[in-house]
């Protein structure tokens, strides 16, 4: 295993060297919003990678070029498994080659605009649990009455969630964790604990999840174990956003008993997938309402951010694309953060995502998107606080649109809202003047570039951009709309002249008709 993750190594050059002083935070927690440095609230939209990390050589993100396509596609963010049994694979020796390698992955998402969650992941306990069909543990942190099973996660593990529920060992293998008996959890919290001072001063990582649904009573073992843990990554990093996971059970829906974390800059990042949609790869229509409702309202309650950690579908589920739109309408309407499962590289018809028998990538093999998955238009980054976001994904190209509104915070930069034109508009909308970005608001300007609409003001208040097709506002006797890609590249012009006047006629035409 060492052999393998050096020569991960060396395919990721260079590594991050270690600067002595802490690196500032890219992002805290405020109330229920993600911030970064200036105080602009920040949606996460994300990926999980690898599904294949879970079983040896462990760095399925050993090429740093895997990362380049995800910002195009409207993501910004990576929770990047991290696997136990790969790092401490003798209790207390560490496989420092392993370590850099997920360092180098981490560098180079940070290179493609990515912000890096680092995701302590565990199924099952371990490989050497449930028939061998487990991820996480290494096989000495087992208690000494279970006999460790012979690792497989093959075609044989293709029901490994329905096993998990009642294997006894495995159940054993968790009480016996809890119990810290023969060191193990305080062997786990030391591991995680050198992990963060290897991080802790690498721009991109924002944080980590301390464990991947985790399994023991939520209120006399997971609630301990999360405050201990968030300790001892604290220890070298004590500006870390700290995601906290519930039983892996609340996985369905179900309401979580944790109660709120006493540590600080923390996240509540459930996970939700339709139990039919995984288990029989079909989506009923059924809408995930209660769920979210589940999720947002214990987010409410601790006040702090809501982050859906996993959700997605198999990429054969029959209504899947729907589905997956279901599920992003939930996170539009809320403004919500989440990471999509998973984006898998290197996946193959044969061996799909490389885990017992899972196909819920977006690429295939040829690093196409999948019907799992598309790009979609978000807001990214708001220079204050958002109203409402709103996506209207009509069958025709032509009457979509995209509506934010949000209160303004002048003076810390930017508005930024994703706009992929392609996928959302159409091929013919890869033009330049191809977007109408109408605008409200005091002093408000938007510029649109490549797949991106920035908008600026230098006053407060409630401020409006609706993003639609040129075309689609034709009827109204505004040729083209009022595009302003490029308009304002060389500081103004005739183009953004006229738009801002147009902006301003709409604006007195649409107050006059309220009053």
């Amino acid at each position: 295993m060492r052999s393998l993750a050096a020569a991960l190594v060396l395919s990721v050059s260079p590594l991050v060297a270690v600067p002595a002083a802490l690196a500032a935070p890219d992002l805290h927690v405020e109330g229920t919003r993600f911030r970064d440095a200036a105080g602009r609230a920040v949606l996460l939209r994300g990926v999980n990678v690898a599904g294949n990390s879970k079983v040896p050589p462990f760095v399925a993100a050993a090429e740093p070029g895997i990362f380049a396509p995800l910002p195009g596609w409207g993501l910004n963010t990576v929770r990047l498994l991290f696997t136990w049994e790969a790092y401490e694979p003798s209790p207390g020796e560490y496989d420092d080659a392993y370590l850099e390698a997920i360092a180098g992955a981490a560098k180079a998402a940070r290179e493609a605009g990515l912000y890096v969650i680092i995701d302590f992941h565990q199924d099952g306990f371990s490989r050497f649990s449930i028939d061998g069909c487990g991820d996480g543990a290494p096989s000495w942190a087992l208690p000494a009455s279970v006999p460790p099973k012979t690792p497989d996660n093959g075609p044989a593990c293709a029901s490994w969630g329905i096993k998990m529920q009642s294997d006894k060992d495995m159940l054993a293998s968790w009480d016996a964790f809890h119990a810290d008996e023969a060191g193990v959890k305080t062997r786990y919290l030391a591991m995680i604990e050198s992990v963060s001072a290897r991080f802790a001063a690498q721009p991109g990582v924002i944080g980590y999840d301390l464990m991947n649904e985790p399994w023991g009573d939520e209120v006399t073992e997971l609630g301990p174990f999360h405050e201990q843990a968030a300790a001892a990554v604290r220890k070298a990093s004590p500006d870390a956003i700290i995601f906290v996971s519930p039983h892996a059970r609340t996985s369905a829906g179900v309401p979580t008993q944790l109660e709120k974390p006493t540590f600080g800059n923390a996240v509540y990042s459930p996970h939700f997938y339709d139990a039919s949609v995984i288990l029989f790869k079909s989506w009923s229509g059924v809408e995930p309402d209660m769920a979210f409702l589940t999720m947002q309202s214990t987010a409410d309650d601790w006040g702090v951010p809501l982050f859906v950690g996993e959700l997605g579908a198999p990429a054969l589920t029959a209504e899947g694309p729907a589905y997956i739109d279901s599920l992003y309408r939930h996170l539009d309407a809320g403004s919500l953060s989440a990471a999509h499962w998973v984006y898998t590289p290197g996946w193959t018809e044969a061996t799909k995502d490389g885990w017992n028998e899972e196909d819920l990538s977006i690429v295939g093999a040829e690093g196409e998107l999948r019907d799992n998955f598309r790009a979609r238009p978000a807001w990214q980054k708001i220079a204050g606080d958002p109203a409402l976001f709103r996506v209207n994904d009509a069958e025709a190209p032509a009457a979509r649109s995209i509506e934010l509104e949000w209160e303004s915070a002048p003076g810390i930069g930017n508005t930024e809202l994703f706009v992929p034109k392609e996928a959302f508009f159409g091929a013919d909308a890869l033009s330049a003047d191809s977007l109408s970005v109408e605008v409200e608001g005091d002093g408000l300007s938007c510029e649109a570039g490549g797949d991106k609409v920035v908008c600026s003001t230098s006053k407060p208040g409630h401020m409006r951009v609706v993003v639609k097709k040129g075309e689609a506002s034709e009827a109204t006797g505004e040729p083209g709309g009022c595009s302003l890609a490029g308009a304002g590249q060389g500081g103004g012009g005739p183009m953004m002249m006229a738009c801002l006047a147009l902006a301003h006629a709409l604006r007195r035409r649409r107050a006059r008709s309220r009053t």
